[in-house]
C-alpha cells in the first residue's frame, strides 16, 4: 500500500470512529466530544495504532490535528463579543473570576505542594481544572426552551466575561510556553508582543478595511470565508514567526474577523451567520475530531491506576473548585445560593481549551504522558458528569418556579 493510500485509510478510519461515537453519546444529551477522544483511545490501542500510523501516516495526520487547533482558537475568537463583555461586565465578573481563581489555585498549589510538580507543569494542571465551556448547558438550556430565564443569562453573561478573562489567561500561558520552549528571554518576549500588538493594531485599523475595499463588492459567502481564512493564517503565521504562538494570532483573528467582516451583515443571532457556519462546519466536521481522535491516541489508559489519586484529587478540585467560586460569585452579585449551583454545573464541562494546552505542554515537553493522562480523564469525567447533573438541576428549579406560580394564580 503506498503512502497515500495508508494516510487516507488513516484519516477515514478516524473519522468515522469519531463521527460513530460522538453520535452514540449525542443521542443520550452527552458531549460530542467524549466519544471522539475515546475513539482515540480505541485506536491507539498498540495493534490498531502500529498498522495505521506509522513514520508515513503521523506528520500528516499531526499537521492536519495543528490546524484543527487552529481552526478551533480561531472559533473561539469568534465567539468572544467584546460589546457583551462591556455590557455585562459588572454584573458578571464577579463569577467569572471566582469560578476560575479558585479551582486554578486549588489546583496549581496541590500539584506544586501536594505532588511536588514544577511550576510549569502545576500551572498547566491548574488551568485544566479553571477553564470552562458553556456551549454544553446552552445547549440543553435552549432544548428546555429556558435560555431567557434567569439561570440563562447568568450563564450566558459569564460566559460572555469568562471568554475574556480565559482569552488573558492562555494568551499568557501559550506565551509562558513558547518562552520556555525555546528558552526566549523576557525582554526579547515583551518586545515580540509589542510588536504583534501593533501588529493586531493595524490589521483592525488598516489591513482588513482595504483588503475589503480591494476586493470590492463581492458577499458571496465563500468570498467572506476565504477571506476570513487568508486573515486568520496570515496572523497565525506573523504571530508565530514573533514567538507568540500561532494560536494567539488564531484568537485576535477571530476577534478581528467577528469585529470587521461581520459589521456589514444582516442583524442575525451570531451562531446563525453564514460564515459562522462555514467555518463550524469545516472546523467541527473534520480537523477538530481529528485533533480531539489525536488526544485519545496521546492517551495511556495503563497510566491512569498508577496516578489513581492524583486524578481523584482532581476530580474534587474540578468539581468542587468551580461549583465553590461559581456560588461566591452568584452569592456576591445577589443571587441565590440554588441559583449559584445551577450555573456552577453549568460550567463545569470542558472539551477545547484545556485539552490544546495539554496537548501543547506534552509536545513541548513541559509535562509528561502521564500527567497528560491525568488532565485527560478529569475532563472527560467532568464533561461526562456535568450536564447530566445540570439537566436534572434545571428541570427540578423550572418544575419550583412553576408549582411557585400555579399557588400564586390560584
Amino acid at each position: 500500500m503506498d503512502k497515500m493510500a495508508n494516510i487516507l485509510l488513516a484519516m477515514f478510519t478516524a473519522l468515522v470512529l469519531a463521527f460513530l461515537f460522538s453520535e452514540i453519546f449525542k443521542r443520550f444529551g452527552l458531549p460530542r466530544v467524549i466519544g471522539q477522544i475515546l475513539a482515540g483511545i480505541i485506536l491507539g490501542l498498540p495493534i490498531i495504532k502500529s498498522s495505521l500510523f506509522t513514520d508515513e501516516t503521523t506528520p500528516i495526520f499531526s499537521f492536519a490535528t495543528n490546524l484543527g487547533i487552529i481552526l478551533l482558537f480561531f472559533f473561539i475568537g469568534l465567539e468572544i463579543n467584546l460589546v457583551e463583555f462591556r455590557k455585562n461586565f459588572k454584573e458578571s465578573s464577579l463569577i467569572a473570576v471566582f469560578n476560575t481563581l479558585v479551582p486554578l489555585l486549588a489546583g496549581f498549589l496541590a500539584a506544586k505542594f501536594l505532588f511536588g510538580f514544577n511550576n510549569i507543569a502545576s500551572l498547566v494542571l491548574g488551568i485544566s481544572v479553571s477553564v470552562s465551556s458553556q456551549a454544553i448547558s446552552l445547549d440543553i438550556l435552549e432544548e428546555l426552551k429556558l435560555l431567557k430565564s434567569k439561570i440563562g443569562n447568568l450563564i450566558i453573561a459569564s460566559g460572555t466575561v469568562d471568554d475574556v478573562f480565559e482569552l488573558l489567561l492562555i494568551s499568557s500561558l501559550l506565551v509562558v510556553f513558547h518562552s520556555a520552549i525555546g528558552q526566549i528571554g523576557l525582554q526579547n518576549v515583551i518586545l515580540d508582543i509589542g510588536i504583534f500588538v501593533i501588529m493586531a493594531i493595524l490589521f483592525r485599523v488598516l489591513v482588513i478595511p482595504l483588503g475589503l475595499k480591494f476586493i470590492g463588492k463581492e458577499t458571496s459567502h465563500s468570498a467572506f470565508f476565504m477571506r476570513a481564512l487568508i486573515i486568520v493564517l496570515l496572523m497565525s503565521y506573523i504571530s508565530e514567526l514573533l514567538g507568540v504562538g500561532s494560536l494567539i494570532g488564531a484568537l485576535i483573528a477571530g476577534m478581528l474577523v467577528r469585529q470587521t467582516l461581520m459589521a456589514g451583515e444582516s442583524r442575525k443571532p451570531w451562531r446563525m451567520n453564514e460564515i459562522s457556519h462555514s467555518i463550524h462546519m469545516i472546523s467541527f466536521g473534520f480537523l477538530i475530531p481529528l485533533f480531539f481522535v489525536s488526544v485519545g491516541l496521546n492517551t495511556n489508559i495503563n497510566a491512569i491506576p498508577s496516578n489513581l489519586f492524583l486524578v481523584l484529587v482532581f476530580i474534587v478540585i474540578d468539581l468542587l473548585g468551580t461549583l465553590l467560586g461559581t456560588i461566591i460569585g452568584v452569592l456576591l452579585s445577589k443571587g441565590t445560593f440554588r441559583e449559584g449551583m445551577i450555573v456552577g454545573w453549568g460550567v463545569i464541562p470542558k472539551g477545547d481549551t484545556e485539552l490544546v494546552i495539554a496537548t501543547l505542554a506534552l509536545n513541548g515537553g513541559l509535562i509528561t504522558a502521564d500527567i497528560f493522562t491525568v488532565i485527560i480523564t478529569v475532563a472527560l469525567f467532568s464533561t461526562f458528569l456535568a450536564p447530566i447533573v445540570f439537566k436534572l438541576l434545571v428541570k427540578r428549579h423550572h418544575a419550583a418556579k412553576t408549582k411557585v406560580y400555579k399557588n400564586k394564580k390560584k
